[in-house]
């Protein structure tokens, strides 16, 4: 009986954490601090909490642990790196032709095994520029990629950030 006390206590806590987090974005958004506009962002935190609730709780991961965090760390400062190092090369390419816009689709096999996993992949293959995920395929893993030069392409192939994610995949899985 204490174990579902503590559990009900725990969803209400992360129930009212994603409401006040919501009703915060609402307000960002919505540009206006008035009576209307507070009433409203309320309501509808509170119903999609109410909504959701089951299905975000149920995927919550637990708590990381120093070398997951470590990883991140790691992946953040790698995703940034590759940012500037492509918003450099689309510049170079799109002003001075060198090297010249040679559009290609390539195919990318990841060794990648959770969806999350793919999904962070893809999104940060299309923030970075001149690279675009075309199309993840969920029962091979394999990615569809649009790089704007062949070079771009290629680089994908050997980009650090796949092993990272895997790292964090793994670690992840080891709990």
């Amino acid at each position: 009986m204490y174990r579902n006390f503590v559990g009900g206590c725990i969803i209400i806590k992360r129930s009212l954490i994603l409401f006040g987090l919501l009703l915060i974005f609402w307000i960002v958004i919505s540009g206006e601090v008035d009576l209307q506009h507070i009433l409203v962002g309320a309501l509808l935190s509170l119903l999609i909490v109410l909504f959701w609730r089951e299905e975000l709780f149920s995927r919550l991961p637990g708590t990381p642990n120093i070398k997951e965090l470590l990883y991140l760390g790691h992946f953040i400062l790698l995703l940034v790196g590759y940012i500037i190092q492509a918003n450099i090369s689309v510049a170079r390419t799109l002003l001075f032709s060198n090297p010249p816009a040679k559009p290609v689709f390539m195919v990318l096999e990841p060794s990648i095994e959770s969806n999350w996993g793919r999904v962070l992949l893809a999104t940060c293959i299309t923030i970075t520029p001149g690279t675009v995920s075309v199309d993840v395929d969920p029962e091979t893993g394999r990615f569809i990629v649009h790089a704007l030069t062949e070079k771009a392409g290629i680089d994908l192939l050997h980009w650090r950030l796949i092993n990272v994610i895997h790292k964090i995949e793994t670690s992840a899985e080891g709990e």
